[in-house]
């Protein structure tokens, strides 16, 4: 496969630049970046003219079988919403809606320019069943939690370790993280075994880390800790992506960036549901990854990253005033290349570059009325963070393979799937 005439956006050191390049996808890899690339005799050649040609976004933390909670938080915080609207309903899901909901999440994140997902969520082979059959890149688990019992909490272990153990070896667009859903809804004992995990299958932790301010109490009553201690007496030496990180501390941010772990940010969830906003601004100028998350649709709406990324750039404008604060090229980072680092896959996704992998998306910037928030477009790469959205996504490739050509989903039955939802 060739893609010509394209403005490919690249990362060199830390700047973040678009030129005008061709590149070549040979398998599942990309071989080839240059410019005036000749096609070769029965090459596919896809024409990207007045198109970016980028990165396939990577949404680190999402629940992706939650489509079916849409318009579920109006008038709640996030105690009230996971007690009596969430869990409840949760309790009452079937494997066949989990697969449905999930095969509608898979179709919005191609759509709108997402290749890669980080999932946290139960049912779990249900997801992997619906993410092969998509050719989505992805990180699953099984949420692991025992604040309704030990019983319980024992169930969800072994789905763990048997989804883990039953996983394709050869299959390497699905990797495992452990997930430990939360502080407050875990003992001590959880966590201990959720590091065992860890520890036993070399796998990243995946957890809910301080995102509303009723858990700061709720942590020490539990644990006899602050959140930071716990995370330090169970998960030190362990790569943990921190999903949230709204209600850290000076003390709490010091201690993070001497750990191996990042923090996703989701700043649509975080703000509909009144968690208040994480200053990912001071978190990454003490040199913390931070990375970008939708969070599950009841809380984050969609899954649409262009918005994530529009939203995460603007709302630290409105906490730092005329202080220095994150740019678009600081955003674009984030819904990439850092997002590939949290997951431990930088050396396969994140960004265009030869001998990597074929995650790639291309967006829609010609001359037209569907694109006149863009017109006259002076600065593409403030342009991909505040004026686009995911409609403007023409192409997916995750791995080499087309996903989505000129708006047509290719390997999945759109109109079937949205009618069993």
């Amino acid at each position: 496969m060739l893609i010509k005439n394209g403005k490919v956006l690249i990362f060199e050191g830390e700047d973040v630049k678009v030129k005008d390049l061709d590149l070549r996808i040979e398998g599942e890899n990309i071989t080839k970046i240059s410019q005036n690339i000749e096609a070769k005799e029965n090459e596919n050649v896809i024409d990207a003219k007045d198109s970016v040609v980028m990165p396939g976004l990577i949404n680190t933390h999402a629940h992706i079988s939650m489509s079916i909670f849409r318009g579920t938080f109006e008038g709640c915080n996030l105690y009230t919403w996971l007690h009596e609207k969430i869990w409840p309903i949760e309790d009452k899901l079937t494997e066949e809606t989990v697969y449905n909901a999930t095969m509608v999440s898979i179709l919005e994140m191609i759509s709108t320019g997402t290749t890669c997902v980080s999932d946290h969520y139960f049912f779990s082979k249900q997801i992997r069943k619906a993410l092969e059959e998509s050719g989505m890149r992805t990180a699953i688990t099984r949420v692991l939690m025992d604040s309704d019992g030990e019983e319980a909490s024992n169930k969800r272990i072994q789905e763990f370790i048997e989804l883990y153990e039953t996983r394709d070896i050869n299959n390497d667009l699905i990797t495992y993280t452990v997930a430990p859903h939360s502080f407050y809804t875990c003992s001590g004992k959880v966590l201990q075994k959720s590091r065992e995990l860890a520890d036993e299958y070399n796998l990243p932790v995946h957890v809910h880390f301080l995102e509303s301010i009723d858990e700061i109490e709720d942590i020490k009553k539990i644990h006899g800790q602050e959140a930071i201690d716990v995370l330090r007496k169970y998960f030190d030496g362990v790569h943990t992506i921190l999903a949230h990180g709204v209600k850290l501390n000076d003390r709490d941010v010091e201690i993070l960036s001497k750990m191996d772990c990042g923090i996703v940010h989701n700043p649509i969830s975080n703000m509909r549901l009144g968690c208040k906003i994480a200053d990912i601004t001071k978190y990454m100028k003490k040199g913390i990854n931070v990375s970008l998350g939708t969070d599950g649709q009841g809380s984050g709406n969609n899954l649409d990253m262009f918005e994530a990324m529009k939203i995460a750039g603007l709302i630290q404008g409105g906490i730092h005033e005329n202080e220095e604060k994150v740019s678009a090229k600081d955003v674009i980072q984030m819904a990439t290349i850092n997002g590939a680092k949290i997951l431990g896959l930088e050396d396969k996704i994140g960004s265009i570059e030869e001998g990597k992998k074929a995650d790639i998306i291309i967006v829609d910037i010609s001359k037209s009325l569907n694109n006149i928030k863009m017109m006259p477009n002076n600065d593409i790469i403030s342009n991909l963070v505040y004026n686009t959205d995911g409609r403007n996504v023409t192409t997916t490739i995750v791995n080499g393979k087309v996903l989505m050509e000129n708006r047509n989903i290719k390997n999945m039955n759109t109109e079937e799937i949205l009618n069993r939802i």
